[in-house]
């Protein structure tokens, strides 16, 4: 009978598993390092600056007054209107970019004469006005 020695078949098993475990360690570090990688990105980018600086009454309706004051242009995405508590009594969406340095008009179709409003960029930042 011809066969393979316990020996020889111990050191095929073990390359195996080394080559497998080797493979399997280098995929999960290339996945591990592009998502680090890719966050360090995001928290190295500049995100917008803005202020609201008023909002006015355009025939009932709400017109928000942004000034961006940042160094890159503020896409914003939706705008909301806040009751006394803070809460969100009305969400209207909206499709404004702002340059660095301007200043911008964003009607809405939200209700005018809350005590407070809210407008989002796309990635989530918030800026608020509350009535004086």
């Amino acid at each position: 009978m011809y066969g393979l020695s316990e020996v020889i078949a111990s050191v095929l098993l073990l390359v195996i598993s080394v080559t497998f475990a080797v493979l399997i360690a280098s995929v999960f570090y290339n996945m591990y390092f592009q998502t680090q990688s890719s966050l360090v990105a995001e928290q190295a980018r500049e995100y917008c600056e803005a202020r609201v600086v008023a909002v006015t009454n355009a025939s009932g309706r709400a017109t928000i007054w942004v000034y961006n004051m940042g160094k890159v242009r503020c896409v914003f995405a939706g705008a909301y209107a806040l009751d006394a508590l803070g809460n969100v009594a009305a969400a209207a969406s909206t499709s404004t970019s702002l340059e660095p340095g301007t200043l911008a008009a964003i009607n809405t179709a939200l209700p005018y004469g809350y005590p407070g409003y809210r407008i989002s960029t796309a990635q989530g930042q918030t800026f608020d006005y509350w009535g004086r």
